[in-house]
Parts: C-alpha cells; sequence; structure tokens
C-alpha cells in the first residue's frame, strides 16, 4: 500500500478499529516503511500524553440550553464586502487605468488632433498588413513554383537511374 492510504489508516489502527486484513496490510507496511513507523510512534505517543488528561462531562442544563438557543435563518443581506478580496484589485487597477484613458481622451481640449492620429495610425496599420499580405501571396506562389521544379527534377533522376517504369 501507499504511505497516504496507510496514514490514512493509523488512527483506526492505534484506536484496535481495523479488520484483521487492513491490520496485517498495515504492520507489513510498518515493517518496511520508517516514515510510516515514526508517524506511527509519534500518535502513539500523542495519545498516551492526551490520556493523563480528565474528560470532562457536559450538564445536562449546558445541553438543554444549547439545544434550546433559536436557530437563526440567514435572511438575505446585500453586501459588498465581495470587493475588499485581494483577488480583484488587479482587476480593479486595470479598470482604473482604462476610465482614466478614456475620460483623458474623451475631455481632452485637443480631442479632433487625436482623431486624426489615431485614424492616421490605423491607416499605416492597415497598409502595413495589406503589404504583408501581399508578400506572402508572393511567397506561396514561388514555393508552388519551387515545389513544381524539385518534383520534375526528381522524376527526371529517378527516370535517369531506374529507366521508365511507368
Amino acid at each position: 500500500m501507499k504511505c497516504e492510504k496507510i496514514e490514512e489508516l493509523l488512527s483506526p489502527y492505534l484506536e484496535d478499529e481495523l479488520s484483521a486484513e487492513e491490520k496485517v496490510a498495515v504492520d507489513n507496511h510498518l515493517k518496511v516503511c520508517p516514515n510510516c513507523s515514526s508517524l506511527l510512534s509519534f500518535m502513539d505517543e500523542s495519545k498516551e500524553s492526551l490520556s493523563d488528561f480528565p474528560e470532562l462531562e457536559v450538564s445536562q442544563d449546558l445541553l438543554n440550553r444549547l439545544y434550546t438557543l433559536p436557530r437563526e435563518k440567514r435572511k438575505f443581506k446585500f453586501s459588498l464586502d465581495f470587493l475588499v478580496r485581494p483577488s480583484l484589485q488587479p482587476v480593479f487597477a486595470a479598470a482604473s487605468i482604462l476610465l482614466m484613458m478614456i475620460s483623458l481622451y474623451a475631455f481632452h481640449p485637443n480631442k479632433s488632433l487625436i482623431d486624426k492620429s489615431i485614424d492616421r495610425q490605423l491607416h499605416l496599420g492597415y497598409s502595413k498588413v495589406e503589404k504583408l499580405y501581399a508578400k506572402a501571396g508572393h511567397f506561396k506562389d514561388n514555393l508552388i513554383a519551387v515545389k513544381d521544379n524539385f518534383l520534375d527534377s526528381l522524376q527526371q533522376k529517378k527516370t535517369k537511374l531506374f529507366g521508365n517504369e511507368d
């Protein structure tokens, strides 16, 4: 058995609550595994030291009072506690930066100049993409021509070496 399974069985092993098969399996594992053996000895020492503590009896009066406590039903409460979670701080930071940039753009006195600059940059980007697309098409056509030439030369070599077997 694996150590994880044995570790789950050590407490019932100490309490003598295991079946005979499980007890034999734990015994066999403890003979070969020093880590589980030391864990068992530690658990046994803990059990012995805790046995010296007196067991307290709960008074019936206290039990009755505990049972008579009204159980509060959880009512729906609107709460914004989820907003203070640390995991949301980067999201709020990014949202703040985005809103700040939008407000700077929207209320800038030279908004028309910004629009022209953005438009110019977009058109430059589009023209670069068009050029790349054209080059890619040209490259593809060249590859097809090279492939055809390569296949023709292979066919000629094959014919020279092996003769016409078609």
